[in-house]
């Protein structure tokens, strides 16, 4: 049996919800009465993940620990760092070396549907060595240059990532040796940097994703993130 830990990364401020945040970390406002975070756990919990290691905002350990103690899982708290990436890396030290793939899963798509996250995971086997979820995009995009488009681009082929990303242990290990501190704005671009230098071997894998998997940023995605909770009852 594959032995999997998730990385919740929910160390954000979350400065653009404004003040439905009401200076709150991001990941502790709440939807429907939940916070994001016990939304994200729980799901993930729900797709058969019971170890978890959450990446908290520094000095707000109890309180992250609050939200989630109902939820009977084993949780381990590591305080984030300054950038996402940081934070990853964090998380990944608190992990136990007996683990096969990690699950990277931002607190902010706390909706993520437990199928959509099981598939994920069960993607990364044989030649696989990471998977993720996505859409194909779309809308049409161009590149724009101080409010002037300057070129439209093909978008055939290309696809807007959710979370969580999953990693097998080891290719992740050495993904972040090779990064050597480097920052990125998805993990998936570190394993692909690790690939093309020949660090490591092996094929990256997109599954389909889902809509509920949006990523919690403004307020407004908070509205939205209310009509698919509301929709799913």
């Amino acid at each position: 049996m594959t032995a999997v830990c998730a990385i919740v990364v929910a160390a954000g401020l979350g400065e653009r919800l404004g003040a439905t945040g009401a200076g709150l970390p991001k990941a502790l406002v709440r939807l429907d009465g939940t916070s994001l975070l016990e939304h994200a756990v729980r799901r993930l919990a729900a797709a058969g993940i019971e170890a978890q290691v959450v990446v908290h905002t520094p000095g707000h350990r109890d309180r992250f620990a609050e939200q989630v103690e109902a939820v009977g899982t084993d949780i381990t708290f590591v305080a984030g760092g300054a950038s996402r990436s940081a934070s990853v890396r964090a998380g990944f030290a608190a992990i136990g070396a007996a683990t096969d793939v990690v699950a990277i899963h931002d607190a902010a798509r706390c909706l993520t549907p437990t199928d959509v996250i099981a598939r994920t995971i069960a993607a990364v086997a044989g030649d696989v060595v990471a998977a993720a979820p996505g859409r194909p995009v779309p809308d049409t995009l161009k590149r724009v240059v101080e409010g002037e488009v300057t070129d439209t681009l093909p978008r055939d082929g290309v696809w807007t990532i959710q979370t969580p990303q999953v990693v097998r242990y080891d290719v992740l290990e050495a993904t972040l040796t090779h990064a050597d501190g480097r920052d990125a704005t998805d993990d998936l671009a570190l394993v692909e940097d690790a690939i093309a230098a020949g660090v490591i071997s092996g094929r990256i894998r997109v599954v389909a994703g889902d809509a509920r998997a949006l990523k919690i940023t403004e307020p407004s995605d908070l509205e939205i993130a209310r009509d698919l909770l509301a929709a799913d009852r």
